[in-house]
């Protein structure tokens, strides 16, 4: 006899970028008051290591967020302690935090070290009281390796696509350490597992924008990549899913979770899948 099927991971890439704009304390809140389960996130540092919430290093000007102080910021772009304030202001006990990393294991090491980006962001986590709620993301399988180090109650998903496994060329890939993604036996899913990860979070197909109703289309996650993740205690949670028919054709796989700009397009696959939906937390 089975069990009852798990609650749905429906995750609002940058708060829902297609609805609001992306990484704001209006997208997050938006997010909030529709309903989903996790807010997904990406954070960078300040020259004062304030830990704020947006997804490129540098500021439409180019000047490097790194270089800058809180004040020298867009009042858009919220700190990671306003998010964690937002869901306390709404009573969203439930709603999970996914923050990913920015780390650029090719051209971030003048910026920022792994060492010192991954400690200051998990101080901010735990003086914001997010540890139980969040979990980390990045391409850059070092960074969660330090994540663990720093603090093991964090749950830690790989992001993936094969830009940054680099299957088929000689030697490690940057971005896997001292990993090369051809001598691992069972592939990558086996090294995501073999590496203590809660989740890996694979590209879900290209062309990126496309989908599975697109001739040209190819999908990267397939029934094999879910089974063999189910079956090393992995969850699935591919990025970053838009169109209605590709949303459903992912969740009849079987996946975890899907990371949207559209989730009010996930939430109406969901509910005619008769699936659960995350509670909604107006302001």
């Amino acid at each position: 006899m089975t069990g009852p099927t798990p609650p749905f991971d429906l995750q609002a890439h940058r708060g829902g970028a297609g609805l609001h704009p992306e990484n704001t304390l209006e997208a997050f809140g938006g997010a909030l008051t529709l309903g989903v389960s996790t807010l997904e996130l990406d954070v960078h540092l300040t020259s004062e290591e304030d830990v704020v919430v947006a997804h490129d290093p540098a500021l439409a000007d180019a000047r490097m967020i790194r270089h800058l102080t809180r004040a020298d910021l867009p009042p858009s772009m919220p700190l990671l302690r306003e998010v964690a304030a937002l869901l306390e202001a709404r009573g969203a006990t439930p709603v999970r935090i996914n923050l990913e990393i920015k780390y650029d294991a090719v051209a971030a090491a003048e910026l920022t070290s792994r060492e010192d980006f991954v400690a200051v962001v998990v101080d901010a986590i735990r003086i914001d009281g997010l540890v139980d709620c969040t979990s980390v993301q990045c391409f850059d399988w070092d960074v969660l390796r330090l994540v663990e180090e720093c603090e093991p109650r964090l749950r830690r998903n790989v992001l993936a696509s094969d830009k940054y496994l680099q299957p088929g060329r000689q030697g490690a890939s940057p971005w896997l350490g001292e990993l090369d993604i051809d001598d691992v036996p069972g592939g990558w899913v086996e090294a995501a597992a073999a590496a203590g990860f809660d989740a890996i979070s694979p590209i879900h197909g290209s062309p990126f924008l496309a989908g599975v109703d697109d001739a040209s289309y190819v999908p990267f996650v397939d029934l094999a990549m879910t089974v063999a993740a189910h079956d090393r205690g992995l969850a699935v949670i591919p990025y970053v899913v838009d169109d209605e028919p590709t949303m459903r054709h992912l969740v009849d796989l079987g996946v975890d979770g899907l990371i949207t700009n559209r989730p009010d397009r996930l939430r109406g696959v969901l509910a005619a899948a008769g699936r659960t939906l995350p509670e909604a937390f107006p302001g």
